[in-house]
């Protein structure tokens, strides 16, 4: 128990003369007397936002940083998988496949614009009477039309994939269409990129990033 003392005022004179009273004050036996707080802390204490350490994650950037590449990675891998997957091309484009009136030019100028890969798939579409037929180089350079090497496909579309690496020959069988240029020349550019090593590849990129918000 602490005894403090109150002064009470008697008078309003200029001098005041007052009157000291005591006052009896019970303290609570876990609060800690002023003087006492005084000689055990030399400071007031101060309350403070936490500090991190150095190097200490925050988790609210943890996540955004591993939503951002969950993201990326939602919207690259269908991409990749696309570039990867082997492609469908129409001979001849809106032309079809027909008696060029320009000759065997209008085929060989086709071609050259096209990058053919393994895998590939070629289709020829006809209206009328024609047929087409995987050849030899010598049956496509003498328009050998009789017994060609490779069967005759006489119903449109016919589609062809390119399983084999090197140059494709095919021609028309029908009359003398092939000496009149229906025939065309297929130069095979090499394999597309595997979508599975792709894959695996932006996989071993994506565990790489989220091992570093981790």
């Amino acid at each position: 128990m602490l005894r403090f003392e109150s002064y009470t005022s008697v008078g309003f004179t200029t001098n005041f003369s007052h009157k000291k009273t005591p006052t009896d004050v019970t303290i609570p036996q876990n609060r800690v007397p002023f003087d006492d707080y005084k000689q055990t802390n030399s400071s007031p204490k101060r309350f403070l936002r936490p500090k991190l350490e150095q190097g200490q994650p925050v988790e609210h950037t943890e996540q955004m940083g591993s939503k951002l590449v969950l993201f990326g990675f939602l919207v690259v891998v269908p991409a990749i998988f696309d570039a990867a997957a082997a492609e469908t091309y129409t001979v001849g484009d809106e032309m079809g496949w027909t008696t060029p009136p320009s000759g065997a030019a209008a085929y060989s100028t086709w071609a050259s614009k096209k990058k053919f890969h393994f895998g590939d798939t070629i289709v020829f579409n006809w209206t009328g009477s024609h047929s087409v037929a995987e050849v030899s180089k010598a049956d496509y350079d003498k328009c050998r039309t009789k017994s060609p090497d490779g069967e005759i496909h006489e119903t449109s579309p016919a589609n062809y994939t390119l399983n084999s690496n090197g140059t494709h020959y095919f021609i028309c069988t029908v009359d003398s269409h092939c000496d009149r240029g229906q025939k065309v020349t297929i130069n095979i550019g090499g394999e597309h990129s595997s979508a599975s090593s792709l894959a695996a590849t932006f996989f071993t990129l994506l565990v790489s990033l989220l091992s570093s918000y981790i």
